[in-house]
């Protein structure tokens, strides 16, 4: 065989190995294509829709347990009611129980194992409840009157604290203990609105975004707060690591901000080019995500104020009363984004490009994401309450099915690279 002979069937083999590799990159960027469509029919390969529920009033906040079993959601007037349910897919959707406030609920949060809700309204009033079905449906106890209309709430994880916010500014701490008339553990009063309150997941830290123009950190003890910070402009949103040790914060400055629980001095900060209404850290404090008024997703990881990605959405994330439209998975693989562009994009943090994405009826007021990031929520102004199920097993399918190609592809081509040189070698 002549050396010749032997380049054409060499250069042949390679091209027949890049043309099939091609041929299946084709394949999967089509594939990719279709999953980040804007189109409302899910792949439901990809993910699906469990269930929808059509309250009566637009979607105020939502909130869902660790294990996405239960979801719970709060309405404005004239619906003004906090729901529960149950992640169970149905084509007519009820609610485990409901509860009718005498105003807005504002904001509603639950524990990790889905059995405390607390919720705060414009009636002037927290309410806690647990997740037994009863008729009529009562708080375990409520607290009221407040100081003024009620704009935020927020629980540890199992239940036991809770931290709510007034317009007035007033920031109270409670814990789950029943007694009549319920009293607070304590309160503090920033002087002007907060919108945003976060809590570690033992309770003992307390995250304030107020808009007198600081960000306040509390440990539970004391109503004497453990430092504040400002830049002279109001806090949008805040959030603290379920650990404890770290925390995010948005500003009317168009700063993301990453503190340390102990320290006043940020970490890092990082300029976008409008307000930032919404941010949310995973467990560790490891993963960082942010939008607002500039309609961009960013995504950081601790260690840079560089953002790893940014993903520009068709309207503004959130708004200075709807800090609660991004959220995170626990070990932070995952991204969920609510944008007044009437959809919720899901993202992994290895790619810029949203995994998926599924268009709402209305501007979204908030989402939230179990701590695997199999199962998101979504409320709005299309009066719905969404529960939305990604299948997690099918990207690790996805990448094993890519190794497996890989084989099919490589393993001829190597076989008759050797044939080739053998034959080379006994012919010279």
């Amino acid at each position: 065989m002549t050396k010749k002979s032997n380049s054409f069937k060499f250069a042949l083999v390679v091209l027949l190995f890049l043309s099939g590799m091609n041929i299946f990159s084709v394949a999967l960027a089509d594939d990719n294509i279709k999953i980040s469509s804007p189109a409302s029919n899910l792949d439901p390969d990809v993910a699906e829709l469990r269930w929808n529920y059509t309250a009566t009033e637009g979607v105020r906040d939502v909130a869902i347990s660790s294990d996405g079993d239960f979801v719970a959601a709060s309405t404005y007037s004239v619906d003004s009611s906090v729901y529960l349910f149950n992640d169970t897919a149905s084509e007519s959707k009820t609610p485990l129980w409901s509860y009718k406030a005498a105003n807005s609920v504002y904001g509603v949060d639950i524990s990790s194992d889905g059995n405390y809700i607390a919720a705060v309204s414009d009636a002037y009033n927290v309410m806690y409840f647990n997740d037994s079905i009863t008729y009529p449906k009562i708080p375990e106890w409520e607290f009221t009157p407040t100081s003024d209309l009620m704009n935020d709430v927020a629980i540890s994880a199992d239940g036991i604290y809770i931290v709510a916010a007034a317009d007035d500014g007033t920031v109270y701490l409670f814990n789950s203990t029943f007694s009549d008339p319920k009293t607070e553990m304590w309160s503090f009063s920033t002087g002007s609105s907060v919108w945003s309150v976060s809590i570690s997941a033992d309770g003992n830290y307390i995250g304030v975004a107020s808009t007198d123009n600081h960000l306040y950190v509390f440990d539970k003890s004391s109503s004497n707060p453990l430092w504040n910070f400002t830049d002279g402009f109001e806090v949008n949103a805040v959030d603290i690591s379920d650990d404890g040790n770290f925390l995010v914060a948005g500003t009317e400055s168009m700063k993301i901000l990453l503190f340390n629980i102990a320290s006043n001095i940020p970490i890092w900060s990082y300029d976008t080019t409008g307000s930032v209404y919404s941010v949310a850290i995973n467990s560790n404090g490891y993963y960082i995500a942010a939008g607002g008024l500039d309609n961009t997703a960013y995504f950081f990881e601790r260690s840079s104020s560089i953002p790893l990605w940014n993903y520009t959405t068709g309207a503004q994330i959130g708004a200075s009363d709807h800090p609660h439209c991004i959220d995170i998975s626990a070990n932070g693989e995952y991204i969920a984004v609510g944008s007044n562009d009437h959809s919720i994009y899901v993202f992994e943090r290895s790619s810029r490009t949203p995994l998926w994405n599924y268009t709402t009826g209305g501007i979204i007021h908030a989402v939230a994401m179990s701590a695997n990031g199999a199962y998101i929520t979504v409320g709005g102004d299309d009066r719905q309450i969404y529960l939305l199920f990604q299948d997690l097993s099918m990207e690790s399918s996805a990448a094993i099915s890519f190794g497996y190609w890989f084989i099919i592809f490589a393993l001829p081509t190597f076989v008759a690279l050797i044939y080739i040189s053998r034959k080379s070698y006994k012919n010279k």
